[in-house]
């Protein structure tokens, strides 16, 4: 028993070590770090942090890079909302005064991309049948083409005629201007960079004849600065794994 407790308290010990040294090399922990105050908890929540930082720089630059064939492709906000129309007036009554000034936001007439999000029609893929009505409610981001992030919240109502799902009505609940860290923190970053890259590979449509500037260098750099992403992700893994491995 003695022997077992003695090897607990050593690998206790060696965790703690590692972690300390998976901080210093990430630059988390400061010059006054005091091992006697060391709180795992608050050193991963750290190294979290750090990671959320490191995520945000490089979809900011990501964003910037992108944005000449992002102005080609976007269209507002706005007009996403606006089909299907259908007895519109009375959800938007329906939803509030709080949502009538959301919708009031000047960047919502201002072209977009979306960079992430979806929308949920609740049950209408599992109970609907033919007749059923429902309610859908959406979240996304996006990318307005003078560089700022926005999120935007929808609600709606659904209705199924014959075995065809149809969008009756959305209208805008709740709209913000977002940071890259909250986007980070919140959205598929790993989709988002895809999404991005598209607009630089796969040639959109619209963009034949069309002006864009630098094309082959944004590409390379768009792809470098990922490629740092992986890395960054991969070692931050592998330091994580390294700290919960039993001693040899």
């Amino acid at each position: 028993m003695e022997a077992e407790r003695e090897a607990l308290a050593q690998r206790v010990e060696q965790t703690s070590t590692a972690l300390e040294s998976l901080m210093k090399e990430a630059g988390v922990l400061s010059e006054g770090y005091d091992p006697g105050a060391f709180d795992p908890s608050m050193v991963l929540y750290d190294k979290y942090e750090a990671r959320l930082q490191g995520e945000a720089a490089i979809l900011e630059e990501a964003c910037d890079i992108v944005l000449p064939e992002i102005s080609l492709v976007a269209k507002p906000i706005r007009a996403a909302f606006s089909e299907p129309s259908e007895n519109l007036a009375e959800l938007e009554t329906l939803c509030g005064a709080l949502p009538a000034r959301h919708r009031q936001s000047e960047w919502l007439d201002v072209p977009a991309f979306h960079l992430d999000g979806a929308t949920n029609y609740l049950g209408a893929f599992t109970d609907a049948q033919d007749g059923d009505t429902g309610v859908h409610m959406s979240k996304a981001y996006y990318l307005l083409v003078d560089g700022r992030l926005v999120e935007v919240h929808g609600v709606g109502t659904w209705a199924v005629i014959g075995k065809e799902l149809r969008d009756v009505r959305r209208t805008i609940v709740s709209s913000r201007e977002v940071t890259p860290k909250e986007v980070v923190g919140d959205a598929n970053v790993a989709d988002v960079f895809m999404k991005l890259r598209h607009s630089l590979h796969l040639s959109l449509q619209g963009l034949e004849g069309k002006h864009v500037p630098d094309l082959g260098e944004r590409r390379a750099r768009f792809d470098e600065i990922v490629m740092q992403y992986t890395s960054l992700v991969q070692r931050f893994a592998e330091g994580l794994r390294r700290v919960g491995d039993s001693p040899a």
